[in-house]
C-alpha cells in the first residue's frame, strides 16, 4: 500500500475513532455479512460517439426494437 494513502487514511480513521486494522476488520466483516462490497463501485463513462450512415442506423433501430420485444416477452 502506498505510504501516502496509508498515512492519509490513518488520519481520517483517527478522527472517526478507528485505527487501520479495525477499519479493515469492519470492512471484511461487512463483506462476509452482505456477501458484497459494502459500497457502490462504478466506472467512469468512456462512451465514444461513432457516426453511422442512415442504413446502418435503420438496422440498429430494428435490432433494438426486436430486442425490446424479446425482453418483455420473456418476463
Amino acid at each position: 500500500m502506498e505510504e501516502d494513502l496509508r498515512s492519509e487514511a490513518d488520519g481520517v480513521l483517527r478522527e472517526i475513532g478507528l485505527d487501520v486494522p479495525s477499519a479493515v476488520r469492519l470492512f471484511l466483516t461487512k463483506v462476509v455479512q452482505t456477501r458484497s462490497i459494502p459500497f457502490a463501485l462504478t466506472a467512469t463513462s468512456r462512451i465514444a460517439e461513432v457516426g453511422v450512415d442512415a442504413a446502418t442506423q435503420l438496422k440498429m433501430d430494428e435490432i433494438g426494437a426486436l430486442w425490446s420485444k424479446r425482453k418483455f416477452r420473456s418476463v
